[in-house]
């Protein structure tokens, strides 16, 4: 679709905003595209303060909705209060995702759980829902699918996280082709390391820092992101480094490649 996506006092909700990289993507839509904002998150006190501040400081509309798109039901309870009082989504930004660092075997079933949930089904759940509402409004509609560059290559130590992301990527693809004719885009943003909140708690941070060649800082981050959303691209990976390591399963033997992920990502004992 070559016609970039028009947002300007249109409706875009944006899922994992209370920090990181979907409070970044919501300034960067509020303030550079005039954008009224959906904000969805678990944790209501941060995304009641984010509404404050993209009204107060962007003069745009912004309505906060707490919940856990890991919980069923959550995706259809998010979309009716997104699209109540008559509003139309023009975009919807698919962000919220947690991951576990460590080795597989240590991964708690609940944990895992929780990780389908929130990165898979969740998800899908919220974009067909999405897709269907957009569809239904006869008016050009985006979705970005936030991926990784983990999800193009065996990520060992992150084996759950990376086998999701590579679902988000093959889902977004083949989605995004299926609703070209409806006027609908699909774009999956998959970065590589981002210095958030979420390195911090996986204990990612252990091994990569803000600052390092291959981790983004997330207003840069965000920026490209929302780049990436409205010029309606379908698949799109920021940075030179994350490039050549998406291309990488393309040129080197897969045990290989696995293999110095390994030993780039295994954790200090």
């Amino acid at each position: 679709m070559s016609k970039p996506l028009a947002l300007a006092s249109r409706w875009v909700l944006v899922t994992g905003a209370s920090s990181g990289l979907g409070l970044e993507m919501a300034r960067v839509l509020a303030r550079v595209h005039r954008a009224n904002l959906v904000l969805v998150a678990r944790r209501r006190e941060r995304l009641d303060a984010l509404a404050a501040e993209l009204q107060r400081d962007c003069g745009v509309q912004a309505l906060a909705v707490a919940a856990d798109l890991a919980e069923g039901g959550a995706a259809e309870r998010v979309l009716a209060q997104a699209t109540a009082e008559g509003r139309t989504l023009s975009a919807v930004v698919l962000n919220a995702g947690v991951t576990f660092y460590g080795e597989a075997l240590a991964q708690e079933p609940a944990q895992l759980e929780a990780l389908v949930r929130t990165n898979v089904l969740g998800m899908v759940d919220l974009a067909s829902r999405a897709a269907r509402h957009m569809v239904q409004a006869r008016e050009p509609g985006a979705l970005l699918m936030v991926s990784s560059v983990g999800g193009l290559m065996p990520l060992p130590y992150q084996a759950a996280y990376g086998a999701s992301k590579a679902f988000v990527t093959s889902y977004g693809l083949s989605l995004g082709e299926e609703l070209r004719a409806h006027g609908v885009s699909v774009t999956v943003f998959a970065p590589g390391g981002i210095a958030t909140e979420l390195l911090e708690l996986s204990g990612l941070d252990a091994k990569f820092k803000a600052g390092q060649v291959g981790v983004m800082e997330a207003p840069a981050c965000a920026e490209r992101a929302v780049a990436a959303l409205v010029s309606r691209r379908a698949l799109v990976v920021p940075g030179l480094l994350n490039q050549a390591l998406a291309a990488a399963p393309r040129l080197l033997p897969r045990r290989f490649l696995a293999a110095r992920v390994a030993a780039l990502y295994r954790p200090s004992r």
